[in-house]
C-alpha cells in the first residue's frame, strides 16, 4: 500500500504504532524543511465525542505540532440550522441568569472592530423561533460541500499575529522558562512593564496588565490561571507580510476547508464538543468547558474566548470572531465557536494584523 493511501484518514484508524511511525518517518524525511529541528516525538490518543484518533505530537523548532491524516472526501459546511441543538436552550432562558452562568469577554467599546457592525442585518432575523434561529444559523456558517483534504502538520496552539513564541515569565518570582537569549534582549523593559516601582499608595490600585505590546519588540499575555506571561517576539505585519514570513520558514497558513477539518474532523455536528450551548455552573458545565477549551480529536487547542479573529490563507476568510457585546442571543453567542461559522469579516490588503486581535496557526501540507 502507497504511503498517500497509508494516511487517509480510513485507513489511518486502523494501521498499528508500528506502521504509522513508519509512515511518520517518510513524511519527516520528504516534507519537513532540512534545516528544520526536530525535538520531540510521540504518539498520543486524542478523543471528543466519541471521535478518535492516534496520531503524532511533534515538535518543530520548539512548537508543537500534530499530524492531521488526509481525508479525500470531507463534508464541510453546514445547512441544517438547528438541528441537534436543545430548543428549550434556545428559547427558553434568561439573559441576565445567563450572565451569571457563562464566561464572558471583557472587551471595551474601544477595542471591538467598527467594520463589524451587523445590527440592521440581524434585525432580519427572528430569535425567538426556531424557524428563525435555523436560518441565522445557515446564513453564518459555510455552505455545504465536499472537499479533499491533505495530510497535515498543524500547530497545535494558534499564536498571537505577528509574534513568536519565546517562553513563560512567571509574575511571582520573576523567573523566565524558555529562549533565554532572545528574552534577554527584552528582559530590562518586560522587568519594567510587569514589576514598576511603585509608591505605598499605587501598589494598592496597580494591577497585571492583560497584555503588553511593544511593536517589534515584544508581546505579552497574562494567564490568569497560572500567575505567568506568555512571551513572544513582535513584528508588525499586513496579512501578506505574515504568510510571506512564515512560507520562508517552510509553513503556511490554513485554507478554509483545511481548518475547517482540523477543527471538526469531519464531524456533522455543529460545534465540536457537542450540543450543549447553555453552560451552567455545576459539573456539567464545567465538563463541557474542558471539552471547549481543551484539545480537540486531532490534538489541537481552539480559541474560546470569542476576542480575537483566527487567520486563513484568504484574508477574506477569517474564522472565529470578536465577540460584539454581551446581551446577545444564545446563539448569537455561541455560533462563533462552531466549526463552519463565518465571520464575514475582511482583513485589508495594507492593514497591520494586532496580536490582540487575530491569530495564526502553521501549517505544512503533505502534498505532492
Amino acid at each position: 500500500m502507497e504511503l498517500f493511501e497509508q494516511i487517509e484518514w480510513a485507513q489511518w484508524k486502523k494501521l498499528n504504532d508500528t506502521e504509522k511511525t513508519a509512515c511518520l518517518q517518510q513524511l519527516l524525511m520528504y516534507f519537513i524543511p532540512p534545516k528544520m529541528e526536530i525535538t520531540m516525538i510521540e504518539l498520543v490518543d486524542f478523543e471528543l465525542y466519541g471521535i478518535k484518533c492516534r496520531t503524532f505530537e511533534i515538535e518543530l523548532d520548539g512548537e508543537l505540532f500534530v499530524f492531521i491524516p488526509k481525508n479525500s472526501e470531507a463534508i464541510l459546511g453546514w445547512d441544517l440550522g438547528a438541528e441537534g441543538l436543545r430548543p428549550h436552550e434556545l428559547l427558553d432562558f434568561d439573559v441576565a441568569d445567563l450572565g451569571k452562568k457563562t464566561f464572558k469577554t471583557t472587551l471595551t467599546n474601544e477595542m471591538i472592530d467598527p467594520a463589524f457592525q451587523q445590527l440592521e442585518e440581524e434585525a432580519a432575523h427572528d430569535l425567538c423561533t426556531l424557524e428563525g434561529i435555523s436560518n441565522y444559523i445557515n446564513d453564518h456558517t459555510s455552505p455545504l460541500r465536499k472537499a479533499e483534504i491533505p495530510a497535515m502538520f498543524v500547530q497545535k496552539y494558534a499564536l498571537p499575529a505577528g509574534t513568536e513564541f519565546l517562553g513563560i515569565v512567571d509574575t511571582i518570582t520573576g523567573a523566565f522558562e524558555g529562549e533565554v537569549e532572545k528574552f534577554a534582549v527584552f528582559e530590562a523593559d518586560i522587568c519594567a512593564q510587569l514589576f514598576p516601582k511603585l509608591t505605598a499608595q499605587e501598589s494598592l490600585i496597580w494591577s497585571f496588565p492583560k497584555t503588553v505590546l511593544e511593536e517589534n519588540h515584544f508581546y505579552l499575555e497574562f494567564v490568569p490561571n497560572a500567575e505567568c506571561y506568555f512571551v513572544y517576539s513582535h513584528k508588525t505585519c499586513t496579512h501578506t507580510q505574515l504568510r510571506e514570513a512564515i512560507q520562508q520558514q517552510g509553513f503556511d497558513l490554513l485554507t478554509e476547508d483545511q481548518w475547517e477539518f482540523a477543527v471538526g474532523a469531519g464531524t456533522r455536528r455543529l460545534f465540536r464538543w457537542g450540543n450543549e450551548l447553555l453552560l451552567q455552573n455545576n459539573e456539567s458545565g464545567r465538563q463541557i468547558k474542558e471539552k471547549m477549551s481543551g484539545a480537540n480529536m486531532f490534538g489541537l487547542v481552539i480559541d474560546t474566548q470569542r476576542n480575537r479573529y483566527e487567520l486563513t490563507q484568504d484574508p477574506a476568510v477569517s474564522k472565529l470572531s470578536i465577540q460584539e457585546k454581551n446581551d446577545r442571543h444564545l446563539i448569537e453567542q455561541m455560533l462563533p465557536l462552531s466549526t463552519y461559522y463565518c465571520s464575514k469579516h475582511l482583513v485589508l490588503p495594507e492593514q497591520i494584523v494586532e496580536p490582540e486581535k487575530y491569530l495564526y496557526r502553521k501549517s505544512i501540507i503533505v502534498d505532492l
